[in-house]
């Protein structure tokens, strides 16, 4: 019989924090799972490590790549050996609480035909404090949960939802396998944003659902893809403009907050670099795309910037593409 629950942890020279991920989802109570490590050309002995683990629980499966192919074609590897017909994404330096990830599974399997299913998670922030980060930046969902709890079927909102936004944690999906691999699984050439990617198309075709249960402990490490900023917006950009047609057509709404969350991106990248006018130019056009008070005074204050009347604007912490 093959397993209920494939869990796949892709993990370069991670295993500082590996074996702490591996024993969370084996930590699930649920008995037959399979978890996926897929190495991709560690050299921190990761190898000989999953040999042990394997030996001693042949429910943890190593993977071995020869070279670093990116995370993408890494988790597509391990989709591509998983036998149960749900999926579980976990990154090497992630933690569940494996108790809502069973009853989560449960409820996959009496709605199958949902692509996908998304939880509430905290983040560990290299300074050692947690910080709550399920709905942060993400205002459209955030009035889409409001005070409601528990699993929520995004429905008919699906596609509109998380063509905007990305309130998705990589690390918190629960996925169809038969509809991953349908949709293509993760873009190789995407090296950041290629999961935001994927959960749109799959939100195309048979919907989504998210849990308000904190499901996740998320490590952000300063080194992470996340903070290449210059990169990250780079590959949002193409996610954005990929999707903006069938999101005029399906959800216009969706369409203006994802050119918001762009025009946000562009602004930090700028900030950073010290090219405050071009920061002022990207923030009116946020302004633009989803007008608020916010978006106003922070397009005010990037003016009083450039004119030379207020210090350069701190630096912002969006949020896009979650990985």
């Amino acid at each position: 019989m093959p397993p209920r629950l494939s869990v796949i942890i892709p993990s370069r020279n991670g295993l500082d924090t590996l074996p702490r991920a591996v024993g969370s989802a084996l930590a699930v109570p649920v008995a037959d799972l399979e978890v996926i490590v897929v190495d991709d050309g560690s050299t921190d002995g990761t190898g000989a490590w999953l040999a042990e683990q394997h030996a001693r629980d042949n429910r943890v499966i190593g993977l071995r790549r020869d070279s670093d192919h990116g995370v993408s074609a890494a988790r597509n590897a391990g989709i591509s050996a998983a036998r149960a017909p749900v999926l579980a994404f976990l990154d090497a330096d992630d933690m569940w609480h494996p108790e809502p990830y069973a009853r989560r599974l449960a409820w996959h399997e009496a709605n199958p035909a949902t692509a996908l299913s998304f939880a509430n998670y905290r983040t560990l922030l290299p300074d050692g404090t947690l910080q709550d980060r399920y709905m942060a930046y993400c205002p459209r969902f955030q009035r889409f949960v409001g005070t409601r709890t528990g699993i929520l079927p995004l429905g008919a909102e699906s596609f509109s939802l998380l063509a905007g936004e990305n309130p998705v944690c990589t690390s918190s999906v629960m996925a169809s396998r038969d509809a991953v691999r349908a949709a293509g699984s993760f873009d190789v050439t995407l090296r950041q944003a290629e999961d935001w990617d994927l959960w749109i198309r799959l939100a195309k075709t048979g919907g989504a659902a998210a849990s308000t249960e904190i499901e996740l402990l998320h490590a952000d490490r300063p080194g992470s893809l996340s903070h290449k900023v210059a990169e990250r917006v780079a590959f949002m950009r193409q996610v954005v403009l990929r999707h903006r047609p069938d999101a005029w057509r399906r959800a216009p709404g969706a369409a203006m907050a994802a050119g918001c969350l762009l025009a946000q991106a562009e602004a930090e990248l700028a900030m950073r670099q010290g090219r405050n006018a071009t920061a002022f130019m990207r923030l009116a056009a946020a302004m633009a795309w989803q007008p608020s008070v916010q978006h106003l005074r922070d397009a005010l204050r990037a003016g009083l910037v450039v004119a030379g009347l207020k210090a350069p604007l701190p630096l912002s912490h969006g949020h896009s593409g979650q990985t």
